[in-house]
């Protein structure tokens, strides 16, 4: 401590110098403690002043001599020559105060002897004059540390990135603390003094002092976004993180990963469980994916053509018509082509050629569905062998292809980027020539062409999908699936017309309708303004039309079988990790045929309450989350609000590396040798010499042309070489077959294989 007094005497000290120097007036004056502490010397402690006068020497009278007052006294023994400089203020005798004087001490709002100077107050940091106008509060700082301490031992902390606040309020009401990933403004501006003089309970100032006790601290609840890192020591703590990671091609919230899936699926579906149905897709990437879309596209016109038909075709004669019937007889002859692919007719018959759609065939198939052109007159009896043949053609392709009763008549197709969300960049076509010239054109951007729904299922005329929250856990080794049983459906904001491709009018993503809402339509009074029901409102428009058990018995047990089927499929390449959790947000489409078909699926969906159906739903999903995931996890007799159990499956933790595994088990192989059940084998390539298996093989060499073989039974490898001049030797793989009975032993037979080594697999 570096201390530094500094007093003041009166003139008398000059003039008289027997004067009492306890009438000396005495001013107590700066103490420099460091930058950290006041340097006035007023606010020292008392125990510090007392000390400091008791290690003053004794009081000792002034020389006579006026000159010789500011000099040190003379030691004894020393002579004439000693050091006779002045003393230092600080080694002058210093004099007891007495007892009636009055020395300021603490508190520090005590009124100064003397103002500071101004460039003495302006060279004070803000936090030192927050000391002098502000007293400290010692028990609301003990009761928070307090309850900062119970939220530690108990693993009750918590970090949200975003804007969450039903999510906060539920984890708050568990007695749960914020630890903020953002650095408040309070925390710029205010110290932690002023932070806790201001604190109340549950304030935003409590919360940022709060934040910064419980800054070393790890939290054991993270929600984040999907595009954030998780830290390297997120995985030992294992606490309760919003991040299912998958490896690349599993992950089924990116579009083409979704396909990758889809077309995969068939493996893990089962009948009534986990059955899939979706839109046909393609994921334009690779010229063979683009050679199965363009004949799909094809089909479609021929399937679409046909089945328009086979309901019109009565009508499509008359006097004046132009066309053949020739453009018929090629749509079936294509139907019927692809039907026996589906069939596998196409192997058993090397004769079976696909036959050629022409651009006129289209043209002239198209003129037909749009009623500009017309068949020419022909008798009666073949027309109705015409139409006897179409019905029928049709009746049993349906049962092959089953989106012929939906896919409707203008093959329309919506082409999506797969690297992008909320509708951005979609387009719809009902041209594939023009579609694939929009792909080339964007050589860095990987598309996804996906059959339009031509055929939904409308609400005062007006197309609308549904959005499905469905949550998966994992925790203490059990991967569970759950559904929410509450959904609300999207509009769009204008009337379905399949002759326009407006975005308002086939777009239901909130983000896009949004910019349509100031915009009149009819059928205002029947929609609400936000574009949005809730599920009851959906329910009693279902129960008006008499189709009031279909939400119960049909559209959500449809919704529980796509989902599961995606998840299943993703299983694979699933990485397990404890206490990991995840929202997704599920789009499905209605047809008119009450066929409930997945569209896509989202990662961190949109939870905001941006009308005034979502500010009731979203807000309950958040809630019910924190059900599932804490207070369920902690006691299985706790509520999970409306999310349904769906699916359970035990995956326990297996360790990455096989240590300390063991092989149990007999040797295959007779233990002695020279009693082995094996009979010799014979071969027909040449003068062969075949051994048993011995614990030495005999090798036999023969002339050219000739062939050397050796068998191990053991291990079923035989090795063969010809001496025609050539060093090399070939290996071939010998098959054996296994057979035990009860009572006997194994037995093993090989036999040569006379194929070479690159033909097996």
């Amino acid at each position: 401590m570096h201390l530094k007094l500094k007093f003041v005497t009166s003139d008398v000290w000059d003039s008289d110098p027997g004067v009492d120097l306890a009438d000396i007036t005495l001013e107590l004056g700066e103490i420099d403690y460091g930058r950290q502490l006041d340097q006035r010397f007023e606010q020292a402690p008392v125990q510090l002043t007392r000390r400091f006068l008791k290690g003053l020497p004794a009081l000792e009278p002034p020389p006579s001599n006026a000159h010789k007052r500011h000099q040190c006294p003379v030691p004894a023994g020393a002579g004439p020559g000693d050091d006779d400089r002045p003393l230092s203020p600080l080694s002058r005798p210093f004099p007891q105060p007495k007892a009636s004087q009055h020395v300021h001490t603490f508190p520090r709002m005590a009124p100064r002897l003397q103002p500071p100077d101004d460039d003495e107050d302006a060279n004070r940091t803000p936090k030192h004059k927050f000391f002098r106008n502000y007293s400290f509060d010692f028990l609301k700082q003990k009761q928070l540390k307090a309850k900062i301490a119970s939220a530690v031992e108990k693993k009750h902390i918590f970090s949200i990135v975003g804007h969450y606040p039903a999510l906060r309020k539920a984890l708050k009401t568990r007695h749960w603390l914020e630890k903020q990933t953002f650095r408040s403004a309070l925390l710029r501006e205010l110290s932690h003094h002023a932070l806790l003089q201001k604190a109340s309970n549950g304030n935003e100032y409590e919360e940022a002092l709060v934040s910064k006790y419980l800054k070393p601290y790890l939290p054991y609840f993270i929600w984040q976004h999907r595009n954030m890192r998780d830290c390297k020591q997120d995985r030992f703590y294992a606490p309760y993180r919003s991040r299912i990671h998958y490896e690349r091609p599993y992950d089924f919230a990116v579009k083409e990963n979704l396909i990758r899936l889809i077309n995969a699926s068939h493996w893990h579906q089962e009948e009534g469980f986990a059955e899939l149905d979706y839109p046909r897709t393609y994921l334009l990437d690779t010229e063979d994916i683009i050679t199965k879309f363009q004949e799909d596209y094809q089909l479609t016109i021929v399937s679409s053509f046909l089945h328009h038909m086979a309901k019109h075709l009565e009508h499509a004669f008359d006097d004046e018509g132009t066309l053949p019937t020739d453009v018929l007889t090629t749509a079936m002859k294509y139907l019927r082509y692809y039907l026996g692919c589906a069939q596998h007719e196409d192997i058993d018959h090397e004769e079976f050629c696909e036959p050629l759609l022409t651009p006129e065939n289209r043209h002239e198939m198209e003129q037909l569905l749009a009623g500009e052109a017309q068949f020419g007159s022909i008798p009666g009896y073949e027309v109705l062998s015409l139409v006897a043949q179409v019905k029928k053609l049709v009746h049993e392709a349906a049962k092959v292809f089953p989106d012929m009763k939906i896919d409707g008549i203008r093959n329309m197709w919506i082409l999506k980027p797969g690297n992008r969300c909320r509708g951005l960049g979609i387009m719809l076509f009902n041209d594939d020539r023009k579609l694939l010239e929009h792909v080339d054109s964007n050589p860095d951007v990987k598309y996804v062409a996906q059959k339009y729904i031509e055929r939904p299922l409308l609400i005062h005329c007006t197309k609308f999908d549904i959005r499905q929250y469905f949550l998966i856990t994992y925790t203490n080794n059990v991967l569970k699936v759950w559904m929410y049983r509450k959904c609300y459906l999207r509009f769009s904001s204008r009337q379905f017309n399949l002759d326009d491709f407006s975005e308002s009018i086939h777009l239901t993503n909130y983000s896009i309708q949004k910019n349509y809402a100031k915009e009149v339509r009819e059928g205002a009074d029947a929609l609400p303004a936000s574009n949005m029901w809730s599920l009851k409102r959906f329910q009693e428009h279902l129960q008006s039309l008499d189709k009031g058990f279909y939400w119960e018995r049909k559209i959500y047990p449809d919704m529980k079988k796509n989902i599961l089927a995606i998840v299943c499929a993703s299983l694979d390449g699933m990485k397990m990790e404890r206490n990991m959790f995840e929202l997704y947000g599920a789009d499905f489409m209605v047809t008119e045929n009450f066929r409930t078909m997945l569209i896509e699926i989202n990662t961190s969906p949109d939870l905001s309450s941006s009308t005034d159906v979502t500010s009731v739903i979203c807000p309950a999903v958040l809630e019910d989350l924190v059900k599932v995931v804490i207070d369920n996890t902690k006691d299985k007799r706790a509520g999970t609000g409306q999310f349904e159990l769906i699916h359970s499956l035990e995956i326990p933790r297996v360790a990455p590396y096989g240590y300390g595994l063991t092989v149990d088990g007999r040797s295959m192989q007779s233990k002695h040798r020279s009693k082995s059940p094996l009979s010799p084998i014979n071969t027909s390539t040449g003068p062969t010499v075949a051994s048993t298996a011995t614990s030495t093989p005999k090798r036999s060499t023969a002339a050219a042309g000739t062939t050397v073989a050796t068998t191990v039974a053991t291990g079923g490898i035989i090795s063969t070489g010809a001496n025609g001049g050539n060093a090399k030797h070939s290996r071939y793989a010998a098959s054996s077959s296994e057979s035990s009975s009860r009572g006997s032993k194994t037995s093993l037979t090989s036999v040569i294989l006379d194929r070479p080594r690159t033909t097996l697999k």
